[in-house]
């Protein structure tokens, strides 16, 4: 299935003649105008009915057997909606060595909140049940991350396969139009007033001596808040050195059976408490400035009740709730505990107004 949306660069020639040469029945839709990539995308989907459905832009370059990895991990994982491939790394290497040298990582992906459209698998099921891409976005921006929450709220998981390559030269198609600010802009606004800015929560946690019970709460309760769309930032102050942790938290995610999720971010210092906690003010401090205003804390939920006061002055001035970390028992209930804490935030931002900057 080829789309040509209303391209005047020598594109309409190559593609029928491509059709005429093809060993295999391909179909091509040819629009007199642009209808913006939305639209064009949804032109496909409405015709195909295979089972997987690649969405796959005309700035990219993809490796050899991309796409039979990504349909061999969708069949294998029943709860994966969207699947991405890599899109970058592979530098002076060509793009089919780099390829080849990813196949050693079969079965391997990240979690994430959202696919990007530049090459998204869908299965055909998830499109039954939710239904189309959003033509109000146009040309394209929050296209995708719409559709992947609403894949999320109908049960299927996005992720990105680490044994698929497919170069992406960022931006190319959006720097054609050349008003690709302009067009973000309005998506985004358009998303936020659909769903609501997405969360973004930390957790300052010292450790003074090494435990493991510990660490592996307080990564499964992240965990549970990347699953309902925050960013979450774990700031771990421990005074060894920080492989320790991190060995730790790698052993925490294979024994829970979590890949790595897109949207945790853990940073690591060795400070004294008191200097770790300014520290961590600072952050707070820095997200109030206007150009970073976007990327505010809505919340963050330190481990004991002494930090607890301490940041709550700070934080109201910031505009951020202070929570209290309630994943005291088993690690395997703190995943739910971190999904339960997001929707209390969601639905205590969006009832006073505050979901989006």
């Amino acid at each position: 299935m080829l789309i040509d949306n209303a391209s005047d660069d020598g594109t309409k020639e190559y593609l029928e003649d491509l059709k005429r040469r093809s060993s295999i029945s391909v179909e091509l839709i040819r629009n007199e105008t642009n209808l913006g990539f939305v639209k064009a995308v949804n032109q496909g989907l409405h015709i195909s009915n295979s089972p997987y459905v690649c969405v796959l832009n005309n700035d990219t370059l993809p490796g050899p057997g991309w796409l039979e990895h990504m349909v061999d991990f969708a069949a294998n994982n029943k709860d994966i909606g969207l699947i991405n491939p890599v899109c970058d790394g592979h530098g002076e290497n060509s793009i089919e060595s780099y390829a080849k040298s990813l196949e050693k990582n079969k079965g391997k992906y990240m979690e994430m909140n959202q696919c990007q459209g530049f090459c998204m698998l869908i299965k055909r099921e998830l499109i039954d049940k939710i239904g189309y891409l959003d033509e109000s976005f146009g040309i394209g921006g929050y296209d995708d991350t719409d559709y992947s929450i609403r894949a999320h709220k109908a049960g299927y998981r996005s992720v990105a396969i680490y044994d698929a390559y497919v170069y992406h030269r960022l931006h190319a198609s959006f720097d054609k139009a050349g008003n690709r600010e302009e067009w973000v802009k309005k998506n985004k606004r358009i998303y936020y007033d659909k769903w609501g800015k997405h969360l973004r929560v930390g957790i300052p946690f010292s450790l003074d001596d090494f435990d493991t019970s510990a660490i592996s709460r307080v990564v499964t309760f992240a965990y549970g808040l990347a699953r309902e769309w925050s960013w979450v930032h774990i700031w771990i102050n421990f005074k060894r050195d920080k492989n320790i942790i991190k060995s730790s938290i790698e052993e925490c995610l294979r024994l829970n059976n979590l890949p790595p999720h897109q949207n945790i971010r853990i940073d690591y210092f060795r400070l004294p408490k008191w200097l770790f906690n300014i520290a961590i003010s600072g952050k707070l401090v820095e997200r109030v400035r206007k150009r970073m205003q976007d990327k505010r804390f809505d919340a963050i939920i330190p481990l004991d009740e002494m930090d607890v006061k301490f940041f709550s002055p700070l934080a109201r001035i910031c505009d951020t709730s202070v929570l209290k970390a309630s994943f005291d028992g088993k690690a395997r209930n703190a995943e739910q505990e971190g999904r339960n804490t997001a929707l209390f935030i969601k639905e205590r931002r969006d009832k006073h107004g505050n979901n989006a900057s």
